[in-house]
């Protein structure tokens, strides 16, 4: 029972130096200075331009149509209250979560070869993805409580826009939308990620913001806010972590791209993961190293 507390023991703490090791190794890294993450401070003021007209724009007309439709009992659609669902950031967080603590407990040491850098990349791939989505839902709950928009039933007639301002209230939370930031964030993750099939990726996050005021609890503009807050969030996380060579880099032009392994790179870590030595090894260095100590203790 002692030598099982031990081992146990040595497990957890070989876990905890591990991911503090790896969080050590990503603030170590040398860091790639050409280029910034984010534009010059005019450039972003002109992106930040003209995304508050296209967002005025929207509210002005998109809304007011979507108001009238709405009246009209135009806003039930099954399809798209199936879908909608996907735009929660509960399932992703777990998700990523669940990967970020099984690559803990099979660490880098359990890999060897090619296999080992894959590791890293999947680590920082689910690091990334959490980190963007909580981060973005987290912006777009403050953003509802500073502008505080009512829910499109709850609007009076004639209006398009009617506030209750730092209310933590579901009612009036409707922009930005929480699903349409989820949604950007993570098709624009997936994205960056999968740059081959970046459309296809791109165009389900906009059905999945679109999804919101289809079914009557968002306007339009709500959905396009926060399709591009969290479209943002994950371009210019990735942009920081290029600056830093993990799991992205720079081009030559300052674009952002993946940094990856060939094919067969990710098959060999797939077999490695699979098979039984892999979760073995380390738990056995534990083990014989516990024994040592326990020898030793003895000697003395």
């Amino acid at each position: 029972m002692q030598n099982m507390f031990d081992t146990l023991r040595g497990e957890f703490i070989g876990w905890a130096d591990g991911v503090r090791r790896w969080f050590a190794f990503m603030g170590k890294r040398r860091r790639d200075t050409r280029f910034n993450v984010f534009p010059h401070w005019f450039t972003l003021l002109e992106w930040l331009a003209v995304f508050g007209s296209v967002i005025l724009l929207a509210v002005l007309t998109a809304d007011r149509l979507f108001l009238e439709a709405l009246a009209g009992g135009g806003a039930s659609n099954r399809f798209f209250a199936t879908m909608t669902d996907a735009g929660k950031s509960g399932w992703i967080l777990v998700l990523t979560g669940l990967v970020l603590i099984v690559l803990s407990i099979a660490t880098s040491e359990r890999f060897r070869g090619s296999a080992k850098r894959v590791w890293h990349r999947a680590v920082l791939a689910a690091w990334y993805v959490f980190f963007a989505v909580a981060a973005s839902g987290i912006a777009a709950n403050l953003l509802k409580l500073v502008f505080g928009r009512a829910r499109p039933e709850l609007v009076p007639d004639g209006r398009v826009w009617f506030s209750n301002h730092f209310t933590d209230n579901y009612d009036f939370g409707s922009f930005p939308s929480g699903h349409s930031t989820t949604a950007g964030t993570l098709a624009m993750a997936l994205a960056l990620l999968f740059p081959r099939l970046r459309v296809f990726l791109l165009l389900v996050g906009a059905w999945l913001a679109v999804s919101r005021p289809a079914i009557g609890v968002h306007f339009p503009s709500d959905a396009i806010a926060g399709f591009v807050l969290g479209a943002a969030f994950s371009y210019f996380s990735a942009r920081h972590l290029a600056t830093y060579r993990l799991l992205f880099g720079f081009t030559e032009n300052g674009a952002v791209r993946v940094r990856g392994e060939r094919l067969a790179s990710y098959r060999e870590f797939g077999r490695q993961l699979l098979r039984g030595d892999t979760w073995t090894r380390r738990s056995k260095a534990v083990t014989d190293d516990s024994d040592r100590q326990s020898g030793g203790d003895k000697g003395q």
